[in-house]
């Protein structure tokens, strides 16, 4: 189920926010503490004249909240809140037994929701489990435990702690690494998740918008059997790709879920481990894993294993094999306007999918020359592929010797001085947004023929596709589901 969260500040406000929330939410949850006044007999009125399921909240400064008076005052008032029988009433885990006790038995028609919170970290799964089984030995209708996850592991830590198939179990992890919590939440079993209307509206750090659930991650159709996919990387937010993915899984039916999260270099060995213990089926690989992830991988395919990195994992029988779909899709992208056999390409920087695009340029007959500012590393990957390594200081004698393609694979938005692009010349930039790089509005202004990043994260996606999906997805309806889906994301971001 989906709860709403409605925070006022008024109660016509909240006459608005739930008129607006009926059609996402199951139920919603009124943050009474948020109200500008307790007006009870106004909430009354509120409260009959909508038949959706209501939480009434009060929540305490100590525990996230924004009620200012006494804990006396707070408990006399959520006594005068629960005259009004609401569906649910959250009571915090720290409040008095005897209140708790009271409560409950003075009014049974108000299921009650016993809550733990803490905003600073994800406390270590023996203090999660004994938290757990205090809180069960109070009789409640849900028991929800939020935490604040400091990174990724500490998500995937709970997630996994979680998996006890209890139906009153709520497991929230609170802030921007703990998002996947809140989509999952179907997956793993929970009774439900907390949504927000707006950004501005959230009451918790790391809500999502009720519309960004349902839309992107189609919310109700997530369940126990649903497989995991996901990017991993540092960053990952600007990518495009739980969109694009979100949108064909959809279309195709392909009972699964595409998650973007963020994991550093040492991160690496305990996110697989959790990764294998909650089931996830593929992953796509962004900078700065693509190298540092083969120890961990069970078999390498031979491709990747030439190029030396991994864009796409797949999940087997608790074994994870890499492949690499980045030469491909950026080459593919490339020939969609011209041959590069015999072609001349300079490729500006030296990680990961530049080597996968070097590894495929030459094996499609192109003359490659590979320039980074650390010129010892551009050589020694030349070396590796068989084509040429420079500095990107020798980029003004690249220009002078003349090219046909130019491809810049580096973060930096312009990482050579324009007059070094030459005109006509075929100029790609990997970056998927915004769609019009500074690097590529250079070489619009110099007449080149543009190859957009979205055209080669649209071919690399089809060869993950095709890896996790097999026959599942037929290539030029998935090309067009994407290509249509990802020009999409890429002109919103740049209007």
């Amino acid at each position: 189920m989906i709860c709403v969260v409605i925070k006022g500040p008024t109660i016509e406000d909240a006459y608005q926010q739930i008129t607006q929330a009926l059609t996402h939410a199951d139920l919603v949850e009124l943050r009474l503490d948020y109200f500008s006044h307790l007006d009870f007999t106004a909430l009354k009125k509120l409260r009959s004249h909508f038949s959706i399921p209501m939480i009434f909240a009060l929540r305490s400064a100590s525990q996230g909240g924004e009620y200012k008076k006494s804990e006396a005052n707070r408990l006399a008032d959520i006594r005068h809140l629960a005259q009004l029988k609401p569906a649910y009433l959250d009571l915090e885990y720290h409040v008095p037994l005897h209140f708790i006790e009271e409560i409950a038995s003075q009014y049974p028609d108000s299921k009650l929701i016993l809550s733990y919170h803490h905003f600073e970290e994800t406390p270590q799964n023996d203090d999660l489990e004994k938290i757990y089984q205090n809180m069960r030995s109070i009789p409640a209708c849900f028991y929800k435990i939020a935490v604040t996850a400091q990174n990724s592991l500490d998500a995937m830590r709970l997630l996994c702690w979680s998996k006890k198939s209890d139906p009153q179990l709520i497991v929230i992890s609170m802030g921007p690494h703990g998002q996947i919590s809140r989509i999952l939440g179907p997956i793993m079993q929970y009774p439900l998740t907390y949504a927000t209307l707006e950004e501005h509206l959230t009451t918790a750090p790391g809500q999502l918008t009720a519309q960004t659930l349902l839309n992107r991650y189609h919310y109700r159709s997530l369940g126990p059997h649903t497989a995991l996919y996901g990017l991993i990387g540092d960053p990952v937010e600007k990518s495009i790709s739980d969109e694009t993915h979100n949108h064909l899984i959809a279309i195709y039916g392909l009972g699964a879920v595409y998650v973007k999260i963020q994991i550093t270099k040492s991160e690496v060995a305990d996110f697989l481990k959790f990764a294998k213990q909650l089931f996830f089926r593929g992953l796509s690989v962004t900078m700065p894993l693509k190298e540092c992830i083969f120890p961990f991988l069970d078999h390498i395919d031979s491709q990747a294993c030439d190029i030396g990195a991994s864009n796409t994992l797949l999940f087997e029988q608790g074994k994870i094999s890499g492949f690499n779909t980045d030469g491909m899709g950026a080459l593919n992208a490339i020939e969609r306007q011209c041959s590069v056999k015999e072609k001349r390409i300079i490729i500006l920087g030296a990680g990961g999918a530049a080597k996968a695009i070097a590894y495929e340029a030459q094996r499609r007959g192109a003359h490659v020359t590979i320039l980074n500012r650390d010129a010892e590393k551009a050589v020694q990957i030349a070396q590796h592929l068989h084509c040429v390594g420079k500095g990107l200081d020798q980029i003004a004698i690249c220009a002078e010797e003349g090219y046909d393609i130019l491809i810049n694979c580096t973060p930096v938005s312009l990482p050579i001085d324009p007059d070094y692009i030459l005109p006509q010349a075929f100029v790609m930039d990997i970056k998927t947004k915004p769609k019009e790089t500074e690097f590529l509005q250079h070489a619009q202004k110099k007449g080149c023929h543009i190859i957009y990043g979205y055209q080669m994260f649209v071919e690399q996606a089809m060869g993950q596709m095709n890896l996790w999906f097999k026959d599942r997805v037929e290539v030029q309806n998935t090309r067009e589901i994407l290509e249509n889906k990802a020009i999409q994301c890429v002109s919103t971001l740049s209007s």
